[in-house]
């Protein structure tokens, strides 16, 4: 009975070791320099997508080692499409109305929408059988839909490649009578998939039998287009807990996907600056300007590279935080 208990725990404690290899945590750190687009990423860091609700403005204030102040200011620009100014694309994207990513990043999927529209339409053609029929029912999708649809759990992420404009969901018809399920889906799947598509009845842990993407999951769709880092950063923490929750029960083979991706993310984001989670004690010197944010409430971020610090306001009242570097969470 002891040997067996031992083992038992042995087995929670591998599991819960191995969950914690591709958790990223922020590790103070002294940081020497920072650029703009670095601002941008620790004050989306601390942002929250919950209201939906995009900003007018966002300040940034870089004072460096020295105590040389600087300051950037971008305005919102609903007109704006992406071009080489990483800062500037980074921060328009937390400016504009935030639901509607594909307009966003119309620019960088061009092709892959393209082809995928097109791969679609002969899905469609193909799809040839005597008294069945198919359609589209629900292609581009808004990030608030999504985070409604993991919300009433009809959805087990919370950035979908709906939102992206690269999958669909596909509804077919005995005549008039709509079908949830059935072999004309297994057969709409194996063409999609003779066409180079993705089929959702392929998926481990949650099939979706009338589902239809381009890539085979988001860990591959962010190695080719890397600036869509930024989106699934916002839910760093959720595609994390899901991967603790599955490994820790030793289900790690229903979020293969999930583990994938968050090896992406941290292709990107390693030991790169970042924000450490515990905000801190206002530092002393700040005392004197702070009222003076407070009283003109608008986003900002302002980082002293001296004293190793950094500002972040999104309302009336902002939080300090030590800064550092992204590492990987270390094991037992």
């Amino acid at each position: 009975m002891r040997k067996a208990l031992i083992l038992v725990f042995l087995s929670i404690i591998c599991h819960a070791t191995y969950s914690q290899s591709v958790i990223r945590t922020c590790q103070t750190s002294r940081l020497d320099s920072l650029q703009w687009k670095d601002l941008v990423w620790m004050f989306a860091q601390q942002d929250s997508l919950s209201a939906l609700e995009p900003y007018p403005n966002l300040t940034l204030i870089l004072e460096d080692a020295q105590g040389f102040r600087t300051e950037k200011i971008f305005q919102s620009d609903s007109t704006f499409r992406m071009n080489d100014s990483v800062d500037e694309y980074l921060a328009q994207r937390i400016l504009i109305d935030k639901p509607d990513l594909t307009a966003f990043w119309a620019l960088e999927l061009a092709d892959d929408i393209s082809l995928f529209n097109s791969l679609k339409d002969s899905l469609q053609a193909k799809f040839k059988f005597k008294y069945y029929s198919m359609r589209y029912s629900s292609e581009s999708r808004s990030l608030k839909q999504q985070l409604s649809l993991q919300k009433r759990g009809k959805s087990k992420i919370a950035l979908s490649m709906h939102n992206f404009s690269l999958a669909a969901d596909v509804a077919i018809y005995r005549k008039r009578r709509y079908l949830k399920r059935g072999l004309m889906y297994d057969k709409m799947g194996a063409i999609a998939k003779d066409l180079g598509l993705f089929w959702g009845g392929d998926f481990v842990g949650f099939p979706d039998l009338g589902h239809i993407q381009a890539f085979k999951n988001s860990a591959e769709l962010l190695r080719l287009h890397p600036n869509l880092a930024f989106e699934f950063e916002h839910f760093k923490s959720n595609y994390e807990q899901i991967y603790v929750q599955k490994t820790s029960i030793g289900r790690e083979d229903l979020v293969q996907d999930t583990k994938d991706l968050l090896e992406a993310m941290n292709e990107f984001r390693l030991q790169q600056p970042c924000l450490c989670e515990r905000a801190q004690t206002i530092p002393e010197n700040a005392q004197a300007w702070l009222k003076i944010y407070q009283e003109n409430p608008k986003p900002r971020i302002h980082v002293n590279l001296k004293e190793q610090w950094a500002y972040v306001q999104r309302g009336s009242n902002g939080y300090f935080f030590p800064l550092g570097f992204w590492q990987r969470q270390s094991t037992m």
